[in-house]
C-alpha cells in the first residue's frame, strides 16, 4: 500500500514519511525471495515478482531514494532476480531497460556512496556479463544494434541513437574497467565475459569494432601512465635501505627537482593501479575471440598510447595547461640529470616489459621503439571492411595531432639510440635504469636484441664445438682470478650455488625451452624446432663497447651499476642464440694458434694465465681489474683482513637470516624444490647475482646463499627494482673487527645472539688500522669512451639533438684519462666481493652452457 500511495504522490522522492516504511518493505520482500530459493519449486513470489512487474517499483524507489541502505536493498533484490531459474528475466526488455536505468541513476551518485556500496552496484552488472555468458547468443533485450532504424530517426529528427544505447551494459562496464580493486576488478572481468560473446554473434563483434572499445581502452591506459609521476629517483629512505647498500659512498640527498622516490605509498599505489589495466589488456587479447577486434585493439594500443605518450614532445605539452608537463613521461624528452625524468621513462618501460607476458604488444612496442626490420612485426592487417575503416580513423586521429606535434620518428630515434647514449652518463643512477631495461629485453625478448640493440658480425652453426683444451684453459683463468681477488674456503660452496642457478637459468631461457624439451615425435610435429643458429656479435658493436666500458671502471662504479651490469651481461652469455666467441670468450683458433706458438718458445710453463692466450675483451677487462686490485693490495695496510672480513660479515650474514627463518638443516633441499617450481610458473622471475641484492629472503630462496628475489610483490604485479637484487645473502652482520664504524643495532634474539657469537670467525686477525680506516678515500683512474655524456639541465628547449650528438661512436676507442674519482675503502671492498662473485656467475655459465648445449669437443 505504500508503495501505491507513493507512486501516486507526483514527487519522484522519498521524503520522512514514506522512505523507512518503503525501506522496511525492501528488506522484507529481499528476505522473502531468499527464503524461497531454499524451497522447492514452483517459486510463487519470484512467478508474482515477474507478472506483476515489481521490478518497475523497485527501479523507482531505488532511483529516488537519496539512503544508501535502500540503494542497497534495490541491489540485493536484483540479484535475487537475475538468480531466478524458472523466471527468465534476461529475455524481458522491461526488465532489461529498468534494470540499466537504476543503474545509471545510481552510478551518478555513486561519489557519495561507500566502497562497498559501489563495489556491489558493479557487481550487479558482472553478475548480469555472466549469465549472459553462458547463454549461446546474446539475448535482444540487451544488445539492440538499430541500424536502418538508426538512420531514419537521424533523418527525422537529427538526433542519432548512440552506441550506448544500443548497448548499455557494455559501456557501463566500460566506464569503470579503470577503477582500482573491486569495482575495477567486477568491470574487467564483466567487460572479458562481453567480449568472448563476439566469437558467437556476428553482429555484436562489428558493432565492437565500430564503437569506441578500443578509443576507450587505449586512451584510458594512456590516463593511467601520465598519473605516474614523471621524475623518479632511486634513492631509499634511512629506514628501509637494503643492508649492502650500507657499505656504498652514494648518500641520498633529498629528492632534488621534485623527483619522487620509487618506494613512496603513492607510486606505487599508481604502479598497482597502471599494471591491473596491463593485465587487463593481455585478458582481452587473449580471451577474446575475434581476430578483428584484437586487430582493432593493437592499432589503437599502437595510435593512441605508444606513440603520442611515449614519444610526446614538451614543445606539444608548453600548449597545454601549466602542469600538464608534469604528466606526461617522455622517452625522447626526457634528461639524465638529477631530477630523474630518464630514469621515470626507463623504470617505467622496465616495469612494462616485465608485466606483459602477451606477445602482440611487447613485440607492437619493441618494433616500434627499437626500429626493428618489418619482418618482425606481428600485427597483420584486418581485411574486414568494418576494421580496416576504424583504422583509418585512427590514423586520422593520429595524422590530425601529428600537424600539432612534432612527432620524431622511430628511424631517426630509437630505444637503441638512447641506451647508448645513457650507458654513458655520469649519472649512476641513469645507467643502473639503462642496464635494468637492457637486461630485461636480453633475458625476455632477445629476438629484437639480436637483430636491433646489437651489431651482429655473422651467424655460425652452434654444431661447431669449442676445443676442450680451450674450454678447460679459460674455466681456469676464472679460477685463478676469483682465488687471487681473494681464496676462502667457502669459495667452492659458493661456486656450486652459482652452478646451480646457472642451469636453472639456460634450462628456462626462452631460445633453450624449445631446443631442450621438445625432444619426443609427436609433440615437435605440434611444435615444431625453430633452426638453431648463433650469432656473432661485431667487434665493434657499440653496446658491448659500452658495457665493457662499464666493467673496466668497476671498482669505481656505483654498487647498483654493478649489480645492473653484472646482471646484463649474465643476461646476454645465457642466450643460447648468441655466441660467446668474440666477446666473452676468445676465438678457438686464435687461441689455439697463440697457445701451439707460446707452447713451443716456453715449453715448461704450465700456468694459465701467461701461457699466451689470447684473451677475449671481457677477460682482459677482468685481468685488468684483478692487477689494479693486486696493486691496490700492496698499498693498502691491512686489505687481505678487510676484504676477507667483508666477505665474512655477508656469509654470516645469510647464516643467520636462515637460521631466524627456522630454515637451517632443510633449506638445502625444500627451498629448491620450491624454487625449481617457482621457475615452472614463471620463468621470467628467475635472477642471476642481480636478482638477489636487497631483496627480503623471506619471499624465495633457492640453493644458493644468495637467494633470489622473484620480482613479485604479494599481489600479482611486478615490482620495480628499485635495487637490482643481487646477491640478497649480503647482509648485515657483526664484524669480528672493533674497526669497523659501520656499527648495527640487531634484534635482542637469542637465537640471533646465539649465531653471532658462534658463527664469528676467530680465526680472521684484526686489522692495525685506525678505526675509521675503512672511510679513508681512495682516488682510482676512471676510463671513458669518446666524449663522455653530462646530465643534462632541465631548463628550456628540447634536447634530443644534445642526446645524439654526444652518443657513442661505433668502434670508438676507451681511452684513459686524467678522470679520477674517489671511493671509500668500504665502498671499494664491497665492489671487490661483488667482482669475484660476478666471475664465478661468469664460469658457471660457460660451464653449464658447454654441458647443457654440448659447445665443446671432446678433444
Amino acid at each position: 500500500m505504500d508503495f501505491e500511495i507513493w507512486q501516486k504522490t507526483g514527487p519522484r522522492r522519498l521524503n520522512a514519511s514514506f522512505g523507512p516504511n518503503i525501506l522496511s518493505h525492501l528488506q522484507n520482500l529481499n528476505r522473502i525471495l531468499q527464503e524461497e530459493t531454499h524451497s522447492a519449486a514452483p517459486h510463487l513470489c519470484m512467478q508474482y515478482v515477474s507478472v506483476s512487474q515489481v521490478y518497475i517499483l523497485v527501479t523507482l524507489v531505488g532511483s529516488a531514494s537519496l539512503n544508501e541502505e535502500t540503494t542497497r536493498q534495490a541491489i540485493r533484490f536484483f540479484n535475487l532476480v537475475i538468480d531466478s531459474e524458472e523466471e527468465d528475466f534476461l529475455e524481458d526488455e522491461a526488465f532489461a531497460d529498468r534494470l540499466i536505468s537504476f543503474v545509471r541513476v545510481a552510478a551518478t551518485r555513486m561519489n557519495g556512496m561507500t566502497p562497498d556500496t559501489e563495489s556491489e552496484l558493479i557487481e550487479l552488472l558482472f553478475a548480469i556479463a555472466a549469465k549472459l555468458r553462458q547463454r549461446p547468443t546474446i539475448p535482444a533485450a540487451w544488445f539492440r544494434p538499430t541500424g536502418d532504424t538508426n538512420r531514419k530517426r537521424l533523418s527525422q529528427t537529427g538526433v542519432p541513437i548512440s552506441k550506448s544505447q544500443e548497448f548499455p551494459l557494455m559501456y557501463l562496464l566500460l566506464g569503470r574497467v579503470h577503477n582500482d580493486g573491486k569495482i575495477g576488478d567486477f568491470a574487467r572481468t564483466g567487460l572479458l565475459y562481453v567480449l568472448e560473446l563476439a566469437g558467437r554473434a556476428e553482429n555484436l563483434e562489428k558493432w565492437i569494432i565500430e564503437c569506441e572499445l578500443a578509443t576507450m581502452m587505449a586512451s584510458g591506459l594512456g590516463a593511467l601512465y601520465s598519473q605516474l609521476s614523471s621524475k623518479v629517483s632511486l634513492s631509499y629512505p634511512a629506514d628501509s635501505k637494503p643492508p649492502v647498500l650500507a657499505f656504498s659512498d652514494v648518500i641520498d640527498s633529498g629528492y632534488r627537482g621534485g623527483a619522487e622516490p620509487i618506494h613512496s605509498t603513492t607510486l606505487q599505489a599508481d604502479l598497482a593501479t597502471f599494471a591491473s589495466f596491463l593485465n587487463f589488456w593481455q585478458d582481452v587479447l587473449e580471451r577474446c575471440p575475434s581476430d578483428d577486434i584484437n586487430a582493432t585493439l593493437l592499432d589503437h594500443f599502437d595510435f593512441l598510447f605508444l606513440r603520442p605518450l611515449l614519444y610526446v614532445h614538451r614543445d606539444s605539452l608548453d600548449r597545454n595547461p601549466p602542469n600538464a608537463q608534469s604528466r606526461y613521461p617522455s622517452l625522447v624528452e626526457s634528461s639524465d640529470s638529477d631530477s630523474g625524468s630518464s630514469v621515470a621513462v626507463l623504470t617505467y618501460l622496465t616495469y612494462i616489459l616485465e608485466t606483459f607476458n602477451e606477445t602482440r604488444l611487447i613485440r607492437l612496442m619493441l618494433h616500434y621503439m627499437l626500429g626493428a626490420p618489418a619482418q618482425l612485426s606481428p600485427v597483420e592487417k584486418p581485411s574486414r571492411p568494418s576494421t580496416l575503416a576504424q583504422r583509418r580513423k585512427s590514423e586520422t586521429l593520429i595524422s590530425n595531432n601529428a600537424r600539432r606535434i612534432d612527432d620524431p620518428s622511430p628511424d631517426l630515434v630509437t630505444l637503441t639510440n638512447i641506451l647508448h647514449g645513457y650507458l654513458m652518463s655520469r649519472n649512476q643512477q641513469t645507467v643502473t635504469a639503462s642496464l635494468r631495461l637492457l637486461a630485461t629485453i636480453l633475458r625476455l625478448w632477445h629476438e629484437f636484441a639480436n637483430t636491433t640493440l646489437m651489431k651482429i658480425q655473422s651467424s655460425r652453426n652452434p654444431s661447431s664445438k669449442r676445443p676442450k683444451a680451450t674450454h678447460e684453459q679459460q674455466l681456469e683463468v676464472l679460477y685463478s682470478l676469483t682465488e687471487d681477488l681473494l681464496d676462502n674456503e667457502g669459495l667452492e660452496a659458493s661456486y656450486e650455488s652459482h652452478l646451480q642457478d646457472a642451469q636453472d637459468i639456460l634450462e628456462t631461457h626462452p631460445c633453450s625451452t624449445r631446443q631442450l624439451y621438445f625432444s619426443n615425435e609427436i609433440v615437435e610435429k605440434m611444435v615444431p624446432k625453430k633452426r638453431s643458429i648463433q650469432r656473432m656479435i661485431a667487434p665493434d658493436d657499440q653496446l658491448v663497447t659500452c658495457l665493457l666500458s662499464l666493467l673496466e671502471n668497476f671498482l669505481v662504479n656505483d654498487i647498483e651499476v654493478n649489480l645492473s651490469l653484472s646482471e646484463t651481461l649474465a643476461a646476454l652469455a645465457s642466450c643460447r642464440e648468441t655466441s660467446l666467441e668474440g666477446w666473452l670468450l676468445s676465438s678457438p683458433s686464435e687461441a689455439l694458434d697463440n697457445n701451439a706458438a707460446k707452447n713451443e718458445d716456453h715449453p715448461d710453463c704450465t700456468n694459465s694465465r701467461q701461457d699466451g692466450y689470447d684473451a677475449s675483451p671481457v677477460f682482459a677487462r677482468l685481468e685488468s681489474l684483478v692487477e689494479r686490485i693486486d696493486r691496490l693490495r700492496r698499498d693498502i695496510q691491512d686489505f687481505d683482513i678487510y676484504l676477507a672480513e667483508r666477505r665474512h660479515i655477508f656469509q654470516v650474514g645469510g647464516e643467520i637470516d636462515d637460521a631466524l627463518a627456522g630454515t637451517s638443516g632443510r633449506r638445502s633441499h625444500e627451498s629448491h624444490e620450491q624454487h625449481k617450481r617457482s621457475i615452472q610458473k614463471d620463468p621470467t622471475a628467475i635472477g642471476s647475482i642481480s636478482g638477489r641484492l636487497g631483496a627480503s629472503r623471506a619471499a624465495s630462496r633457492s640453493t644458493s646463499p644468495r637467494g633470489r628475489q622473484e620480482g613479485y610483490s604479494n599481489g600479482n604485479h611486478p615490482q620495480p627494482k628499485s635495487v637490482v637484487g643481487r646477491m640478497s645473502h649480503l647482509r648485515l652482520s657483526p664484524s669480528p673487527s672493533s674497526s669497523s664504524p659501520l656499527d648495527r643495532t640487531y634484534s635482542p634474539s637469542p637465537l640471533r645472539a646465539q649465531s653471532m657469537s658462534t658463527t664469528a670467525s676467530s680465526s680472521l686477525p684484526s686489522p692495525r688500522g685506525p678505526p675509521d680506516a675503512l672511510r679513508q678515500r681512495i682516488r682510482l683512474k676512471m676510463t671513458t669512451i669518446g666524449p663522455r655524456r653530462q646530465p643534462r639541465d632541465d631548463s628550456g628547449g628540447s634536447e634530443t639533438s644534445s642526446l645524439h650528438s654526444e652518443s657513442l661512436k661505433a668502434g670508438s676507442d676507451v681511452v684513459g684519462g686524467g678522470e679520477e674519482k674517489e671511493v671509500s675503502l668500504s665502498h671499494l671492498l664491497t665492489n671487490v666481493i661483488i667482482l669475484q662473485e660476478f666471475i664465478m656467475e661468469l664460469a658457471a655459465i660457460i660451464q653449464v652452457r658447454a654441458s647443457l648445449f654440448g659447445e665443446v669437443g671432446l678433444y
